[in-house]
């Protein structure tokens, strides 16, 4: 009973929370989230989801080349970085940020499961 008092709880935090601009929220916990982007239009959740497991998608004009650079001086040093073809992925404990090029540069972030 607890556990679902919790899980509504946490639901109805992220389901009244404002969106916010990347720059917003530095971190969810974590993930770093580049300063330079700004929430997908499409996304209909607030970056402060993303401390609930909610993956997020950001935008940025900036390059693959300039975001990874930022992740890699910016990610916890227990991320494992792997270039893949068209982009790069930041496997970390907390969940995965996946920078690629889709029409823009995008990163997703997924983060890890949380655990109730």
């Amino acid at each position: 009973m607890n556990k679902l008092l919790l899980a509504t709880a946490a639901f109805a935090a992220v389901a009244t929370a404002s969106p916010a601009s990347a720059s917003t929220f530095a971190l969810d916990g974590a993930l770093p989230m580049y300063p330079h982007a700004t929430a997908d239009s499409r996304e209909t959740v607030p970056a402060s989801a993303l401390a609930h497991g909610v993956p997020y998608v950001l935008l940025t004009s900036d390059s693959v080349h300039v975001v990874d650079a930022w992740y890699a001086a910016h990610a916890p040093k227990s991320c494992a970085r792997n270039a893949q073809s068209g982009g790069v992925q930041y496997k970390c404990p907390g969940g995965s940020i996946m920078i690629y090029v889709h029409g823009s540069t995008q990163i997703a972030l997924v983060p890890a499961m949380p655990h109730f």
